[in-house]
């Protein structure tokens, strides 16, 4: 019968891994000059819950280039995104809108602007009257670009990036010369940014369309250790959520700076807690992922349990390595995606609960070579490979179901049957 490979599976001698590409709706790779930690979308005006292909989409990302002085902000269009050729189907099998033009190539456009220093991190004001990015240098400085304006030349062919987008709008230098990861916008325009030294620092819109900003200089401080990720609330504008490499998960009001954190979640993971993601349709969950493989969800109504203790109301550990990223999919409450580093992208439905009979199919299921058990979670819907030293993953805000992820490869744009 046919073998489902498994990442871990041994591979006979003379045999490699090929895609299925009946597993994907769409699937395509972008490739840079440098690889890019991090990278974010860029809210668009092509409407929201659009399936038709092909797809196009925007998006921003931060070099890691061999010289600080080579490291660029890129500015790019991915247009042409056409749904991907099932081999196994003839052709009056395929779906009549994807017949034409199938063998053409993705599009990638691209505008630069120069960056002092690698970058970290890169997040995207999810507002598209007001866009604006945030770059975490590794010098120690936020950056803060309007990227409206850049954005509009993608849709003037011939035209220039104008003189004031080509430098930021505003730097945050409250950070002094201490690098950091961790950064979100608030939709109101507020940036809080957190650095390796344990620090978050939260800067201002000083309206909500204008170009002028101001820095705090003074610091939330409780974690003990860097700062790895920040999540504002989607529900109270003036809460956010940080994580630490101390293990911890804090909750904060910008209201009440001075009285510290106003929830903690200690040990948390037992290794550096990664990443966050607060969810958008559930607002009480939320997910985090560790250092050491696993990921874990959070009811915020109940952290711990009687005896004080963390109790996640959900955890996995399917991951190898570290996790890398985490976030929620804005369409389905109870899909989560995942990346580690090791080169796997999973997807979850935590919502699958399996009765006796399935459960017993299930386990039937996941036999192995030589009859070897492989104990495979039922929440685990999908499994993406193909990329190396994966970074960070999105889930596209306006196309369902759509992901993209950055490594150390270059881009994987996807949607997969699963979602």
């Amino acid at each position: 019968r046919r073998q489902v490979y498994l990442p871990g599976d041994a591979l006979d001698e003379g045999e490699e891994l090929q895609v299925d590409n009946s597993a994907y709706h769409m699937l395509h790779n972008m490739t840079v000059q440098w690889p890019c930690l991090s990278f974010d979308f860029v809210p668009d005006a092509m409407g929201a819950s659009r399936s038709a292909f092909p797809h196009t989409m925007y998006a921003v990302a931060g070099t890691q280039a061999d010289n600080h002085y080579k490291n660029q902000v890129l500015f790019m269009k991915w247009s042409q995104l056409h749904r991907t050729i099932n081999d196994d189907k003839d052709d009056d099998e395929q779906p009549d809108d994807d017949l034409n033009d199938l063998d053409e190539d993705p599009i990638l456009e691209t505008k630069t602007m120069r960056h002092m220093g690698g970058v970290n991190r890169v997040r995207v004001l999810q507002d598209y009257n007001s866009m604006a990015a945030a770059t975490w240098a590794d010098t120690g400085k936020v950056h803060i670009w309007d990227i409206k304006k850049i954005m509009n030349v993608f849709e003037n062919p011939g035209s220039q990036v104008p003189s004031s987008a080509q430098t930021p709008l505003f730097t945050v230098a409250s950070h002094g010369r201490t690098e950091g990861y961790a950064m979100d916008w608030n939709p109101d325009g507020r940036l809080i940014t957190g650095d390796c030294a344990g620090n978050i620092y939260l800067t201002t819109r000083r309206n909500n369309t204008g170009a002028s900003f101001v820095a705090e200089n003074t610091p939330f401080r409780g974690h003990q250790g860097s700062v790895e990720d920040l999540q504002w609330s989607p529900e109270e504008s003036s809460v956010f959520a940080s994580s630490s490499v101390d293990q911890t998960i804090k909750i904060w009001d910008v209201r009440a700076k001075t009285r510290g954190h106003a929830l903690e979640v200690p040990n948390a993971h037992d290794s550096d807690v990664n990443v966050i993601s607060w969810n958008r349709k559930s607002r009480y969950l939320m997910a985090s992922g560790g250092d050491n493989g696993d990921f874990k969800v959070w009811d915020m109504r109940k952290w711990t349990d009687a005896s004080g203790r963390a109790a996640p109301a959900a955890q996995f550990h399917w991951h190898k390595k570290a996790v890398t990223s985490i976030e929620w999919c804005p369409t389905e409450e109870s899909v989560l995606a995942v990346s580690g580093a090791d080169d796997q992208i999973t997807l979850w439905d935590l919502a699958v609960e399996l009765d006796a009979e399935e459960e017993a199919r299930h386990r039937a299921a996941m036999v192995g070579p030589n009859g070897s058990r492989r104990e495979v979670p039922p929440q685990l819907l999908f499994i993406h490979q193909g990329q190396h030293d994966i970074k960070e993953l999105h889930w596209h805000p306006q196309i369902p179901g759509a992901l993209a992820s950055t490594a150390l490869t270059g881009f994987n744009i996807f949607k997969t049957i699963s979602v």
